[in-house]
């Protein structure tokens, strides 16, 4: 009985490598038409998963510069738009000097007014109407806005822009009010003093004893001027209805708990 032998290692060692080659080819041909050295996690896992995590950084960190570009051309928006308002507030200012001088009659001062109601019209539309992508940027509302400018969670940044209406910047007020009749602690607080924070005042006692008066009220507002600017200042009048008559205080005459000491006064003081 004979036998036959059906292998044939030589040949088979020469497909195989063959295969190898087209194998290896096909490697290079890829990375030569994607000009990329890893294609595929089969060409190097590891620095596969590196290079996906640098792709993503890449991808995040363009994003956040497109971030910080959108953020830029807000400031800029607001920018111009302030811009307009300084040229309209310049125009009041010349109006008001114009109409403060004695040459002007009240027509002509009717007049200049009703200029002047017309740039605070402008101004204020200006702080209303300016936006970006919807948002509304001069009216009070663009506060403490955050800005993703980097590819971690932390890396970002805040802007706020405080109202530019006619009602908010370049205020003088003025208040008046009644006598106080009984002692206590005053708590005064500037509402949008910058046009966005609150400011509080140190609570002050009012009483008749010594620096409780009005006085120590209006020290506590002048210490923080620089800051608020509000000043205050205080008069303390007495009137009465009948004539005075020549006379003279005790020695232990006082005055809101200082001792003053014995005055004279005449007929009609």
């Amino acid at each position: 009985m004979g036998f036959r032998i059906n292998t044939n290692v030589a040949s088979l060692n020469a497909q195989n490598n063959a295969n190898l080659n087209s194998r290896a080819l096909d490697s290079s041909l890829g990375r030569l038409s994607s000009g990329l050295r890893i294609n595929s996690a089969a060409d190097d896992a590891s620095g596969m998963a590196i290079a996906d995590s640098l792709r993503s950084q890449a991808n995040t960190l363009g994003q956040a510069i497109s971030n910080g570009n959108d953020a830029l051309g807000i400031l800029q928006t607001a920018d111009k738009a302030m811009d307009e308002q300084l040229k309209i507030l310049d125009t009041i200012k010349v109006k008001a000097t114009q109409a403060a001088q004695d040459g002007q009659s009240t027509k002509t001062r009717n007049m200049l007014q009703a200029d002047i109601n017309r740039l605070m019209e402008q101004l204020d539309n200006i702080a209303n109407q300016t936006s970006f992508n919807g948002k509304q940027l001069l009216s009070g509302g663009f506060v403490n806005q955050e800005f993703q400018v980097g590819a971690q969670s932390n890396q970002s940044v805040k802007a706020s822009i405080g109202s530019t209406q006619s009602s908010k910047i370049g205020v003088t007020r003025f208040e008046t009010g009644s006598q106080a009749k009984e002692s206590g602690i005053a708590q005064l607080t500037i509402k949008n003093y910058n046009g966005i924070d609150d400011f509080k005042f140190q609570p002050v006692v009012i009483s008749t004893s010594v620096g409780t008066g009005l006085g120590a009220l209006a020290e506590e507002i002048n210490r923080v001027t620089d800051v608020t600017g509000v000043r205050a200042n205080f008069l303390v009048e007495t009137t009465g209805a009948g004539p005075m008559k020549a006379g003279k205080t005790d020695q232990n005459f006082a005055i809101n708990g200082v001792k003053i000491g014995e005055v004279e006064y005449k007929d009609g003081d």
